[in-house]
């Protein structure tokens, strides 16, 4: 009996030695998000990321933030732009909007912040855009 607990142990073992961690929610901003087209998303209580590597992309995202603070920091990347537009906007809790911007460039740290609103939604629209998006908002003062 001792013998097959630790045959099924040393199995357990060789199996997660063999399959790596994810690595979702830490990203290299140098390296590629993950899949082309497919925009990744992290969410915690105090910070939201939608980051995605677009190569000639048309769609449109609404996605719930799930922040309950009042005071938020966006920062917007884009990298390696070659084409396209992609418009963004803020929604708060009162469905005004926040924040928007249309980008049809390379940005490198564009900052805002948002006060006496919760950044409830994010709405990005994509047109034949090609590039590296990266937009967070995260918690005034920042913190990472």
């Amino acid at each position: 009996m001792k013998n097959s607990n630790f045959k099924l142990f040393a199995a357990v073992i060789l199996i997660i030695a063999a399959f790596p961690s994810c690595r979702e929610g830490i990203i290299d901003p140098q390296n590629s998000v993950g899949n082309l087209n497919e925009p990744v998303i992290y969410k915690s209580a105090n910070a939201y990321t939608f980051q995605i590597d677009a190569k000639d992309v048309t769609f449109t995202k609404i996605d719930e933030t799930f922040l309950d603070i009042t005071q938020t920091d966006l920062e917007l990347n884009v990298r390696d732009y070659s084409g396209g537009t992609v418009y963004i906007k803020v929604i708060g809790d009162n469905l005004a909007t926040l924040y928007d911007d249309q980008i049809n460039n390379d940005i490198n740290g564009k900052q805002a912040t948002i006060v006496n609103h919760i950044a409830d939604k994010l709405q990005v629209e994509f047109y034949n855009f090609s590039g590296k998006v990266k937009i967070q908002l995260t918690k005034t003062p920042r913190t990472y």
